[in-house]
Protein backbone atom coordinates (compact mmCIF):
# COMPACT_ATOMS: atom_id res chain seq x y z
CA UNK A 1 0.00 0.00 0.00
CA UNK A 2 1.30 2.96 -1.20
CA UNK A 3 2.60 5.87 2.06
CA UNK A 4 0.93 9.15 1.33
CA UNK A 5 1.60 10.60 4.96
CA UNK A 6 5.14 12.66 3.45
CA UNK A 7 2.84 14.16 0.37
CA UNK A 8 0.00 15.34 2.78
CA UNK A 9 2.49 16.84 4.90
CA UNK A 10 4.17 18.67 2.16
CA UNK A 11 0.69 19.94 1.05
CA UNK A 12 -0.08 20.85 4.71
CA UNK A 13 3.11 22.57 5.08
CA UNK A 14 3.03 24.11 1.64
CA UNK A 15 6.15 22.71 0.24
CA UNK A 16 5.48 22.88 -3.48
CA UNK A 17 8.91 21.31 -4.29
CA UNK A 18 8.41 18.32 -2.23
CA UNK A 19 4.66 18.21 -3.57
CA UNK A 20 6.06 18.20 -6.73
CA UNK A 21 8.97 15.99 -6.47
CA UNK A 22 6.69 13.14 -4.66
CA UNK A 23 3.45 13.54 -7.01
CA UNK A 24 5.66 13.05 -10.20
CA UNK A 25 7.12 10.25 -8.87
CA UNK A 26 4.33 8.16 -7.86
CA UNK A 27 2.55 5.80 -10.29
CA UNK A 28 -0.29 7.54 -11.94
CA UNK A 29 -2.73 5.13 -10.78
CA UNK A 30 -1.56 5.62 -6.87
CA UNK A 31 -1.87 9.70 -8.06
CA UNK A 32 -5.04 9.07 -9.04
CA UNK A 33 -6.04 7.19 -6.25
CA UNK A 34 -4.64 9.77 -3.58
CA UNK A 35 -6.92 12.10 -5.54
CA UNK A 36 -9.84 10.00 -4.70
CA UNK A 37 -8.93 10.35 -1.10
CA UNK A 38 -8.79 14.26 -1.08
CA UNK A 39 -12.04 16.66 -1.14
CA UNK A 40 -12.04 19.23 -4.48
CA UNK A 41 -10.18 21.92 -2.71
CA UNK A 42 -7.15 19.62 -2.11
CA UNK A 43 -7.01 18.01 -5.67
CA UNK A 44 -7.39 21.74 -6.82
CA UNK A 45 -4.27 22.79 -5.15
CA UNK A 46 -1.85 19.64 -4.97
CA UNK A 47 -3.03 19.85 -8.83
CA UNK A 48 -1.62 23.46 -9.44
CA UNK A 49 1.97 22.09 -7.83
CA UNK A 50 1.92 19.12 -10.63
CA UNK A 51 3.60 19.32 -14.15
CA UNK A 52 1.71 19.37 -17.00
CA UNK A 53 2.43 16.11 -17.81
CA UNK A 54 1.95 14.49 -14.70
CA UNK A 55 -1.57 15.96 -14.25
CA UNK A 56 -2.21 14.79 -18.08
CA UNK A 57 -1.31 10.97 -16.79
CA UNK A 58 -3.02 11.10 -13.48
CA UNK A 59 -6.16 12.48 -15.99
CA UNK A 60 -5.93 9.19 -17.73
CA UNK A 61 -6.52 7.54 -14.40
CA UNK A 62 -9.49 9.31 -12.56
CA UNK A 63 -12.74 9.19 -13.62
CA UNK A 64 -14.24 11.72 -16.01
CA UNK A 65 -16.29 13.38 -13.49
CA UNK A 66 -13.19 13.56 -11.35
CA UNK A 67 -11.10 14.61 -14.05
CA UNK A 68 -13.51 17.57 -14.93
CA UNK A 69 -13.80 19.26 -11.52
CA UNK A 70 -10.11 19.06 -10.84
CA UNK A 71 -9.52 21.16 -14.08
CA UNK A 72 -12.45 23.53 -13.05
CA UNK A 73 -9.37 24.52 -10.64
CA UNK A 74 -6.92 25.21 -13.09
CA UNK A 75 -5.97 28.74 -14.63
CA UNK A 76 -6.83 29.31 -18.37
CA UNK A 77 -3.12 28.72 -19.72
CA UNK A 78 -2.40 26.15 -17.23
CA UNK A 79 -5.76 24.46 -18.79
CA UNK A 80 -4.63 24.78 -22.14
CA UNK A 81 -1.36 22.91 -21.76
CA UNK A 82 -3.07 20.22 -19.93
CA UNK A 83 -6.15 19.46 -22.16
CA UNK A 84 -3.98 19.96 -24.86
CA UNK A 85 -1.67 16.87 -23.90
CA UNK A 86 -4.31 14.68 -23.03
CA UNK A 87 -4.81 11.33 -24.92
CA UNK A 88 -7.93 11.99 -27.56
CA UNK A 89 -10.16 9.29 -26.40
CA UNK A 90 -9.78 10.62 -22.48
CA UNK A 91 -10.39 14.58 -23.53
CA UNK A 92 -13.43 13.51 -25.46
CA UNK A 93 -14.55 11.62 -21.86
CA UNK A 94 -13.99 14.83 -19.80
CA UNK A 95 -15.85 17.05 -22.69
CA UNK A 96 -19.08 14.88 -22.08
CA UNK A 97 -19.06 15.51 -18.66
CA UNK A 98 -18.70 19.37 -19.19
CA UNK A 99 -21.76 21.48 -19.72
CA UNK A 100 -22.07 22.75 -23.29
CA UNK A 101 -21.39 26.22 -22.66
CA UNK A 102 -18.71 24.80 -19.88
CA UNK A 103 -17.55 22.21 -22.83
CA UNK A 104 -17.53 25.59 -25.98
CA UNK A 105 -14.75 27.61 -23.32
CA UNK A 106 -12.78 24.28 -23.73
CA UNK A 107 -12.66 24.00 -27.25
CA UNK A 108 -11.74 27.38 -27.43
CA UNK A 109 -8.46 26.30 -25.36
CA UNK A 110 -7.52 23.55 -27.86
CA UNK A 111 -5.08 23.27 -30.83
CA UNK A 112 -6.56 23.29 -34.38
CA UNK A 113 -5.82 19.92 -34.85
CA UNK A 114 -7.02 18.76 -31.50
CA UNK A 115 -10.38 20.35 -32.09
CA UNK A 116 -11.22 19.24 -35.18
CA UNK A 117 -10.27 15.49 -33.79
CA UNK A 118 -12.56 16.27 -30.37
CA UNK A 119 -15.25 17.66 -32.72
CA UNK A 120 -15.39 14.26 -34.64
CA UNK A 121 -15.61 11.92 -31.57
CA UNK A 122 -18.34 13.62 -30.21
CA UNK A 123 -20.57 13.21 -33.22
CA UNK A 124 -20.62 9.32 -32.02
CA UNK A 125 -22.89 8.77 -28.79
CA UNK A 126 -21.12 7.97 -26.27
CA UNK A 127 -21.53 4.44 -25.18
CA UNK A 128 -20.60 3.65 -29.31
CA UNK A 129 -17.46 1.89 -30.49
CA UNK A 130 -16.84 5.31 -31.94
CA UNK A 131 -17.19 7.01 -28.76
CA UNK A 132 -14.79 4.91 -26.75
CA UNK A 133 -11.94 4.49 -29.54
CA UNK A 134 -8.64 6.28 -29.68
CA UNK A 135 -7.23 7.40 -32.74
CA UNK A 136 -3.60 7.26 -31.51
CA UNK A 137 -2.97 4.13 -34.00
CA UNK A 138 -0.31 2.86 -35.97
CA UNK A 139 -1.58 2.48 -39.61
CA UNK A 140 0.62 1.96 -42.75
CA UNK A 141 -0.27 1.53 -46.24
CA UNK A 142 0.31 -1.90 -47.99
CA UNK A 143 2.08 -1.07 -51.23
CA UNK A 144 4.85 0.12 -49.46
CA UNK A 145 8.20 -1.30 -47.89
CA UNK A 146 8.99 -2.69 -44.63
CA UNK A 147 11.84 0.07 -44.65
CA UNK A 148 9.50 3.32 -45.57
CA UNK A 149 7.10 1.30 -43.01
CA UNK A 150 9.64 1.43 -40.24
CA UNK A 151 10.54 4.73 -40.86
CA UNK A 152 7.20 6.09 -40.83
CA UNK A 153 6.17 4.71 -37.33
CA UNK A 154 9.62 5.94 -36.01
CA UNK A 155 8.19 9.62 -37.04
CA UNK A 156 5.09 9.09 -35.16
CA UNK A 157 5.71 6.49 -32.39
CA UNK A 158 5.30 9.32 -29.63
CA UNK A 159 1.80 9.89 -30.75
CA UNK A 160 0.63 6.63 -30.84
CA UNK A 161 -0.96 4.63 -27.67
CA UNK A 162 -0.09 1.02 -29.04
CA UNK A 163 2.62 -0.15 -31.44
CA UNK A 164 1.91 -3.77 -31.27
CA UNK A 165 -0.40 -3.82 -33.74
CA UNK A 166 -0.31 -2.32 -36.97
CA UNK A 167 -2.74 -2.21 -39.30
CA UNK A 168 -2.51 -1.89 -43.25
CA UNK A 169 -4.82 -0.41 -45.05
CA UNK A 170 -5.18 0.89 -48.60
CA UNK A 171 -4.77 4.04 -50.60
CA UNK A 172 -8.48 5.26 -49.35
CA UNK A 173 -7.85 4.22 -45.76
CA UNK A 174 -10.29 0.91 -46.21
CA UNK A 175 -8.77 -1.56 -43.58
CA UNK A 176 -7.33 -5.08 -45.63
CA UNK A 177 -5.17 -6.24 -42.40
CA UNK A 178 -2.51 -5.57 -39.92
CA UNK A 179 1.77 -6.54 -39.63
CA UNK A 180 3.28 -6.91 -36.07
CA UNK A 181 6.11 -5.01 -35.17
CA UNK A 182 8.25 -8.29 -35.23
CA UNK A 183 7.24 -9.00 -38.96
CA UNK A 184 8.63 -5.85 -40.07
CA UNK A 185 11.81 -6.05 -37.77
CA UNK A 186 12.63 -9.60 -38.87
CA UNK A 187 12.32 -9.28 -42.71
CA UNK A 188 13.84 -7.55 -45.25
CA UNK A 189 13.47 -4.41 -45.50
CA UNK A 190 12.89 -4.60 -49.50
CA UNK A 191 10.03 -6.85 -48.78
CA UNK A 192 6.40 -4.88 -49.25
CA UNK A 193 4.08 -4.64 -46.30
CA UNK A 194 1.46 -6.96 -48.21
CA UNK A 195 3.76 -9.57 -48.03
CA UNK A 196 4.16 -10.00 -44.46
CA UNK A 197 0.82 -8.96 -43.57
CA UNK A 198 -1.79 -10.74 -41.81
CA UNK A 199 -5.36 -10.30 -43.88
CA UNK A 200 -7.22 -10.16 -40.84
CA UNK A 201 -10.21 -7.95 -41.39
CA UNK A 202 -11.85 -8.19 -37.86
CA UNK A 203 -13.37 -4.69 -37.20
CA UNK A 204 -16.46 -3.18 -35.68
CA UNK A 205 -18.57 -0.49 -36.92
CA UNK A 206 -18.37 2.66 -35.00
CA UNK A 207 -21.85 3.15 -34.58
CA UNK A 208 -22.07 -0.29 -33.13
CA UNK A 209 -22.86 -0.55 -28.92
CA UNK A 210 -19.85 -0.54 -26.82
CA UNK A 211 -20.96 -3.86 -25.49
CA UNK A 212 -20.44 -5.70 -28.55
CA UNK A 213 -16.87 -4.66 -29.14
CA UNK A 214 -15.97 -5.66 -25.57
CA UNK A 215 -17.79 -9.15 -27.09
CA UNK A 216 -15.76 -9.28 -29.75
CA UNK A 217 -12.35 -8.24 -28.41
CA UNK A 218 -13.30 -11.39 -25.57
CA UNK A 219 -14.20 -13.99 -28.58
CA UNK A 220 -11.49 -13.67 -30.59
CA UNK A 221 -8.72 -13.20 -28.35
CA UNK A 222 -7.54 -9.03 -29.35
CA UNK A 223 -5.87 -6.68 -27.60
CA UNK A 224 -6.86 -4.07 -29.78
CA UNK A 225 -10.12 -3.86 -32.08
CA UNK A 226 -10.39 -1.68 -35.14
CA UNK A 227 -13.25 0.70 -35.23
CA UNK A 228 -14.20 1.43 -38.85
CA UNK A 229 -17.29 3.87 -40.78
CA UNK A 230 -19.75 2.05 -42.94
CA UNK A 231 -17.56 1.97 -46.08
CA UNK A 232 -14.78 -0.08 -43.89
CA UNK A 233 -12.38 2.69 -43.73
CA UNK A 234 -10.38 2.76 -40.27
CA UNK A 235 -11.16 5.25 -37.87
CA UNK A 236 -9.34 4.36 -34.45
CA UNK A 237 -9.17 1.47 -32.55
CA UNK A 238 -10.34 0.10 -29.10
CA UNK A 239 -7.34 -0.84 -26.79
CA UNK A 240 -7.94 -3.47 -23.94
CA UNK A 241 -8.07 -1.18 -21.52
CA UNK A 242 -10.58 1.09 -22.33
CA UNK A 243 -11.98 -2.79 -22.76
CA UNK A 244 -11.81 -3.27 -19.70
CA UNK A 245 -13.55 -0.16 -18.57
CA UNK A 246 -16.57 -0.97 -20.53
CA UNK A 247 -16.55 -4.06 -19.06
CA UNK A 248 -16.68 -3.28 -15.93
CA UNK A 249 -19.28 -0.65 -16.60
CA UNK A 250 -21.83 -3.05 -18.35
CA UNK A 251 -21.19 -5.91 -15.26
CA UNK A 252 -21.79 -3.32 -12.60
CA UNK A 253 -25.05 -2.31 -14.77
CA UNK A 254 -26.21 -6.06 -15.32
CA UNK A 255 -25.70 -6.11 -11.16
CA UNK A 256 -27.62 -2.84 -10.43
CA UNK A 257 -30.57 -4.95 -12.88
CA UNK A 258 -30.57 -7.72 -11.08
CA UNK A 259 -31.05 -5.98 -7.97
CA UNK A 260 -33.77 -3.72 -9.08
CA UNK A 261 -31.88 -0.72 -9.52
CA UNK A 262 -32.85 1.28 -12.49
CA UNK A 263 -31.46 4.25 -14.43
CA UNK A 264 -28.16 4.82 -16.10
CA UNK A 265 -25.14 4.50 -13.38
CA UNK A 266 -23.55 7.87 -12.54
CA UNK A 267 -19.89 7.90 -12.97
CA UNK A 268 -19.20 9.99 -10.27
CA UNK A 269 -19.03 6.51 -7.89
CA UNK A 270 -21.17 6.05 -4.59
CA UNK A 271 -20.02 8.89 -2.55
CA UNK A 272 -19.77 11.38 -4.72
CA UNK A 273 -23.27 10.90 -6.35
CA UNK A 274 -25.88 12.95 -4.50
CA UNK A 275 -28.87 11.46 -2.40
CA UNK A 276 -30.88 12.35 -5.18
CA UNK A 277 -29.82 11.08 -7.92
CA UNK A 278 -29.78 7.22 -5.81
CA UNK A 279 -33.25 8.15 -5.00
CA UNK A 280 -34.15 8.54 -8.59
CA UNK A 281 -32.96 5.06 -9.43
CA UNK A 282 -34.42 3.40 -6.63
CA UNK A 283 -37.19 4.58 -5.18
CA UNK A 284 -39.45 3.76 -7.90
CA UNK A 285 -38.82 0.00 -8.02
CA UNK A 286 -38.97 -0.13 -4.26
CA UNK A 287 -42.55 1.76 -4.49
CA UNK A 288 -43.79 -1.19 -7.39
CA UNK A 289 -41.95 -4.03 -4.97
CA UNK A 290 -44.09 -2.31 -1.93
CA UNK A 291 -47.75 -2.36 -4.57
CA UNK A 292 -46.68 -6.40 -5.23
CA UNK A 293 -46.50 -6.72 -1.46
CA UNK A 294 -49.68 -5.49 -0.72
CA UNK A 295 -51.07 -7.71 -3.26
CA UNK A 296 -50.28 -10.35 -1.43
CA UNK A 297 -51.47 -9.44 1.61
CA UNK A 298 -54.84 -9.11 -0.08
CA UNK A 299 -54.35 -12.86 -1.08
CA UNK A 300 -54.01 -13.72 2.84
CA UNK A 301 -56.61 -11.23 3.82
CA UNK A 302 -58.79 -13.66 1.27
CA UNK A 303 -58.08 -16.65 2.78
CA UNK A 304 -58.46 -15.11 6.20
CA UNK A 305 -61.07 -17.85 7.62
CA UNK A 306 -58.85 -20.62 6.52
CA UNK A 307 -56.29 -18.96 8.82
CA UNK A 308 -58.31 -19.01 11.53
CA UNK A 309 -59.73 -21.72 11.69
CA UNK A 310 -56.56 -23.65 10.77
CA UNK A 311 -53.95 -21.22 12.06
CA UNK A 312 -50.53 -23.91 11.90
CA UNK A 313 -51.04 -22.28 7.68
CA UNK A 314 -49.45 -19.19 8.89
CA UNK A 315 -46.74 -20.79 9.85
CA UNK A 316 -45.98 -21.89 6.30
CA UNK A 317 -46.43 -17.76 5.37
CA UNK A 318 -42.64 -16.75 5.47
CA UNK A 319 -41.54 -19.83 3.97
CA UNK A 320 -43.42 -19.85 0.80
CA UNK A 321 -42.67 -15.57 0.02
CA UNK A 322 -38.90 -16.20 0.94
CA UNK A 323 -38.91 -19.11 -1.73
CA UNK A 324 -40.82 -17.45 -4.12
CA UNK A 325 -38.62 -14.48 -3.76
CA UNK A 326 -35.25 -16.06 -3.33
CA UNK A 327 -36.38 -18.35 -6.77
CA UNK A 328 -37.36 -15.30 -8.55
CA UNK A 329 -33.35 -13.70 -7.56
CA UNK A 330 -32.19 -16.89 -9.01
CA UNK A 331 -33.83 -16.87 -12.24
CA UNK A 332 -33.16 -13.28 -13.07
CA UNK A 333 -29.42 -13.64 -12.09
CA UNK A 334 -29.37 -16.57 -14.74
CA UNK A 335 -30.94 -14.83 -17.25
CA UNK A 336 -29.32 -11.50 -16.82
CA UNK A 337 -26.29 -12.79 -16.79
CA UNK A 338 -26.96 -15.35 -19.65
CA UNK A 339 -27.88 -12.14 -21.87
CA UNK A 340 -24.73 -9.99 -21.06
CA UNK A 341 -23.06 -12.87 -22.02
CA UNK A 342 -24.26 -13.26 -25.34
CA UNK A 343 -25.85 -16.41 -24.93
CA UNK A 344 -28.69 -15.56 -26.33
CA UNK A 345 -31.45 -13.03 -28.30
CA UNK A 346 -34.73 -11.72 -27.03
CA UNK A 347 -35.69 -13.98 -29.98
CA UNK A 348 -35.24 -17.15 -27.51
CA UNK A 349 -38.04 -15.72 -24.98
CA UNK A 350 -40.31 -18.81 -25.01
CA UNK A 351 -37.79 -20.61 -24.62
CA UNK A 352 -36.46 -18.90 -21.49
CA UNK A 353 -39.89 -18.75 -20.65
CA UNK A 354 -40.42 -22.24 -21.05
CA UNK A 355 -37.05 -23.33 -19.31
CA UNK A 356 -37.85 -21.36 -16.33
CA UNK A 357 -41.32 -22.39 -16.10
CA UNK A 358 -40.19 -26.05 -15.74
CA UNK A 359 -37.51 -25.34 -13.60
CA UNK A 360 -39.61 -23.65 -10.78
CA UNK A 361 -42.20 -26.39 -11.35
CA UNK A 362 -39.84 -29.12 -10.42
CA UNK A 363 -38.47 -27.26 -7.85
CA UNK A 364 -41.83 -26.08 -5.93
CA UNK A 365 -42.88 -30.09 -6.67
CA UNK A 366 -39.58 -31.17 -4.78
CA UNK A 367 -38.91 -28.34 -2.44
CA UNK A 368 -43.34 -28.76 -1.06
CA UNK A 369 -42.69 -32.53 -0.97
CA UNK A 370 -39.71 -31.94 1.50
CA UNK A 371 -41.25 -29.61 3.38
CA UNK A 372 -44.50 -31.56 3.26
CA UNK A 373 -42.90 -34.75 4.95
CA UNK A 374 -40.93 -32.82 7.40
CA UNK A 375 -43.56 -30.61 9.07
CA UNK A 376 -46.18 -34.14 9.21
CA UNK A 377 -42.97 -35.73 10.90
CA UNK A 378 -42.85 -33.06 13.01
CA UNK A 379 -46.41 -32.30 13.84
CA UNK A 380 -46.83 -35.66 14.67
CA UNK A 381 -43.76 -35.40 17.16
CA UNK A 382 -45.81 -32.75 19.25
CA UNK A 383 -49.15 -34.75 19.08
CA UNK A 384 -47.09 -38.03 20.98
CA UNK A 385 -48.72 -36.80 24.67
CA UNK A 386 -47.00 -39.78 26.20
CA UNK A 387 -43.49 -38.88 24.92
CA UNK A 388 -43.61 -35.20 25.93
CA UNK A 389 -44.06 -36.10 29.64
CA UNK A 390 -41.30 -38.47 28.99
CA UNK A 391 -38.40 -36.07 28.08
CA UNK A 392 -38.41 -32.76 30.45
CA UNK A 393 -36.97 -30.78 27.17
CA UNK A 394 -39.88 -31.88 25.20
CA UNK A 395 -42.77 -29.90 27.36
CA UNK A 396 -39.94 -26.94 27.42
CA UNK A 397 -40.46 -26.48 23.46
CA UNK A 398 -44.10 -27.13 23.84
CA UNK A 399 -44.53 -24.40 25.96
CA UNK A 400 -42.82 -21.94 23.79
CA UNK A 401 -45.37 -23.06 21.00
CA UNK A 402 -48.27 -23.39 22.68
CA UNK A 403 -49.39 -20.04 22.18
CA UNK A 404 -50.05 -20.84 18.00
CA UNK A 405 -52.47 -23.51 19.42
CA UNK A 406 -54.04 -21.73 22.39
CA UNK A 407 -57.43 -20.05 20.33
CA UNK A 408 -57.77 -23.11 18.54
CA UNK A 409 -61.54 -24.67 18.73
CA UNK A 410 -61.73 -27.77 21.06
CA UNK A 411 -64.24 -29.26 18.79
CA UNK A 412 -62.35 -32.39 18.55
CA UNK A 413 -61.55 -32.68 22.24
CA UNK A 414 -65.33 -32.38 22.68
CA UNK A 415 -66.13 -34.66 19.96
CA UNK A 416 -64.01 -37.38 21.74
CA UNK A 417 -65.44 -36.84 25.09
CA UNK A 418 -64.31 -35.46 28.64
CA UNK A 419 -60.71 -36.39 29.25
CA UNK A 420 -59.92 -39.81 31.22
CA UNK A 421 -58.81 -38.25 35.31
CA UNK A 422 -55.43 -38.97 35.53
CA UNK A 423 -54.50 -41.08 38.55
CA UNK A 424 -55.35 -38.89 41.70
CA UNK A 425 -53.10 -36.44 42.77
CA UNK A 426 -51.15 -35.51 39.73
CA UNK A 427 -50.45 -31.99 39.05
CA UNK A 428 -53.40 -30.26 37.47
CA UNK A 429 -50.40 -27.49 36.09
CA UNK A 430 -49.91 -29.70 33.12
CA UNK A 431 -53.36 -29.07 31.46
CA UNK A 432 -52.08 -25.80 29.45
CA UNK A 433 -49.77 -27.60 27.61
CA UNK A 434 -51.98 -30.99 27.26
CA UNK A 435 -54.82 -28.91 25.26
CA UNK A 436 -53.01 -28.27 22.27
CA UNK A 437 -52.19 -32.04 21.56
CA UNK A 438 -55.88 -33.35 22.72
CA UNK A 439 -56.94 -30.88 20.30
CA UNK A 440 -55.34 -32.83 17.39
CA UNK A 441 -54.84 -35.60 18.37
CA UNK A 442 -52.73 -38.84 17.58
Amino acid sequence: MTDWKPLLDALEAGDEPTVRSLSDAMHPADAAAFFGSLDDPERRRIAGFMGAEALDLVATFLEPPEAADLFRGLSPPRLAETLNGLPDDVLVDILQELEPAEREDYFLLLSDAKRVLAAKLLSFPEESAGGRMTTAMAAVRENITIRQAIEELGAKKEETELLSRIYVVDADGHILGKVRLRDLTFNPRSMLVRDVMDDERISINAHADQEEAVALMRKYALIALPVVNDHGKLLGVITHDDAMEIQTEESTEDIERMSAIGGTRDDEGYLRSSVAAHLHRRFFWILGLAFIGILSGIVLYKFEGILASQFLLAVFVPMVVATGGNTGAQAATMVIRAMSLDEFTPAAFFRVLWKEFRIGLFMGAMVGTIVAAASYLFLRFLAQEDLCRAAPARPALLFLLAPLFRDRPRRAHHERGPRRHRHQGQSDRSEPLDEPYHAYGN
